[in-house]
């Protein structure tokens, strides 16, 4: 399924497998002059592909290598002869997918994408009239980069926002990187985000703000429970209830405990985890 808006000069594409009229995690791209900021799921490709009929692409951005952000790059990049930009430690995966073992999950709602070649990103990134500055942003994965125009105060965010309130954790995330990653994001001006998860967030720095904020909060619980003696289920239990369908439909990828364990086990917190 796909689904498309315009803001001011940006094309937005959201997608996601259909299954009948059911589609169980939207991912978006952004079409900006002619590049365009990640590539979705490869189950919408024909419609996607079909979308950019009319449109000249000749690079294409990936925020990082995860294959909901790559998954159509082979295919743009052999009909629009379109040059791809990332990360040096998203590249080797980029070109390729099948190094990293995807779980039952991801094969179901996303699947592997095709490998395709690409560039290493520099520093900065114009686009048209815009002006981007690349910063890498760690605690989601190897390799994740955001793009801010200063001039517009956009920024683009991949996996990074994904909205303010989380109560799961991957098992490949860090939750303290992830917090620092945002709080050095925090220091920008930024009057919109544009969230591959949310889409368009208007008011994007007070809710960058807000994620901040209840991260922290969340963390100094975690750590206050531990210190009075609580073991890591409860904690887990109290601030945010138990596993769920999430863990059970991830096989444990995306977990509660994991995001209490993490915090725990980080160097942050001096107290060794039991």
């Amino acid at each position: 399924m796909l689904k498309i808006s315009t803001y001011e000069d940006l094309t937005i594409y959201k997608m996601g497998r259909s299954i009948g009229k059911f589609v169980p995690y939207f991912v978006h791209a952004f079409l900006l002059e002619d590049t365009l900021i990640d590539t979705g799921t490869g189950f919408a490709g024909v419609e996607f592909l079909s979308a950019l009929k009319e449109k000249k692409i000749n690079r294409i951005i990936n925020t990082h290598y995860h294959e909901d952000h790559t998954g159509n790059n082979h295919l743009i990049q052999q009909t629009h002869s379109a040059r791809i930009f990332a990360h040096r430690d998203s590249m080797p995966y980029i070109e390729n997918p099948r190094s990293v073992a995807l779980r039952l999950y991801q094969k179901w709602i996303w699947g592997y994408p095709e490998g395709s070649r690409a560039e290493t990103i520099g520093d900065s990134m114009d686009i048209g009239s815009h002006s981007f500055r690349v910063i890498p942003c760690g605690g989601h994965s190897a390799g994740h980069i955001c793009l801010y125009d200063p001039h517009k105060k956009w920024l683009f965010t991949g996996d990074m926002f994904c909205g303010v309130r989380n109560i799961y954790l991957r098992r490949d995330e860090d939750f303290n990187q992830m917090l620092s990653s945002l709080e050095d994001l925090s220091n920008l001006h930024i009057d919109t985000i544009f969230c591959s998860l949310k889409g368009v967030v208007t008011g994007g720095g007070n809710a960058l703000s807000e994620k901040i904020k209840y991260m922290k909060n969340l963390r100094n619980k975690i750590l206050s429970l531990h210190r009075e003696g609580m073991p890591a289920g409860k904690i887990r239990n109290k601030l945010l209830g138990r596993e769920d369908l999430m863990f059970c439909v991830t096989g444990g990828h995306f977990s509660k405990q994991f995001l209490i364990n993490n915090v725990l086990a980080s160097p942050y917190n001096n107290d060794t985890v039991e």
